[in-house]
């Protein structure tokens, strides 16, 4: 019969200890799996899906127009560049307040002094400088039969830059189309849909998602020419604008 040594027993001691927190540390792995499996893991399947997008469309008579109209003007310096505008455009406003118009309806959109250079000769050098001042005029329908009038007397109290008319629709006139819009845009990519899934024999299950926005496309008019010796005005004519409702829509099939 065999005797256990003092270094034989301590190593057994040590053996089983190890044993023992292995299992322990396995039980508490174990157990922490199995608790947290249900919670975060999403073993749902992903909703088939498909996705039409939907258009109306109205055509409108505008009922608000800007006018853009400026000054630009050149010096040897910064200075002089920059006093020769602000004495054009003096007259320019003047001519618009003598139409009747008020200053929430004039607005300045564009001021800057720049520098302009010469690079002939391989090198480039200042040669002046050019002031620009662009000031938008908004009229509302009752007021469009101003237009031409804006256009031509600030050309003729100096502007020479006319960056055209632009016709739109009022925030409170696609207001009031706005609901129709949608209504027609929704029921456009639901029959897109509806037809898709007949086709597949399948149907539709619910809305995932929706995505939608209303834009204009605004009737921009670039006069030809001011008032000449003949004294004919600047013709205008407002045209129409179209609204436009886009809806993208993501159907769960099954």
């Amino acid at each position: 019969m065999s005797s256990t040594g003092p270094l034989e027993k301590v190593l057994m001691v040590v053996t089983v200890v190890a044993v023992a927190a292995v299992l322990a540390a396995t039980a508490v792995l174990l157990s922490s799996v199995g608790e947290r499996a249900p919670h975060g893991v999403d073993v749902s399947p992903e909703p088939r899906r498909i996705i039409t997008t939907g258009f109306a469309t109205l055509t409108l008579v505008p009922d608000e127009a800007r006018v853009t109209v400026g000054v630009v003007t050149r010096g040897e310096t910064a200075e002089e560049a920059s006093r020769k505008n602000a004495e054009v455009m003096t007259r320019v406003i003047e001519a618009l307040k003598g139409l009747g118009l008020t200053e929430r309806e004039i607005q300045t959109r564009w001021l800057s002094v720049n520098a302009e250079y010469d690079c002939s000769g391989g090198r480039c050098t200042v040669s002046g400088y050019v002031a620009t001042n662009t000031v938008e005029v908004k009229l509302r329908s009752e007021r469009f039969q101003l237009i031409s009038e804006v256009i031509d007397r600030t050309v003729a109290a100096g502007a020479n830059l006319v960056q055209g008319v632009h016709f739109s629709v009022s925030e409170e006139m696609r207001k009031s189309v706005e609901e129709e819009l949608l209504r027609a845009a929704i029921a456009d990519a639901r029959r897109k849909a509806q037809r898709a899934m007949e086709e597949l024999g399948s149907g539709i299950r619910g809305v995932l998602y929706v995505d939608l926005s209303i834009d204009q496309i605004p009737y921009p008019i670039v006069p030809a020419m001011a008032r000449g010796e003949s004294g004919a005005s600047t013709p205008v004519v407002p045209g129409e604008v179209t609204v436009t409702a886009r809806v993208q829509v993501s159907f769960e099939i099954g």
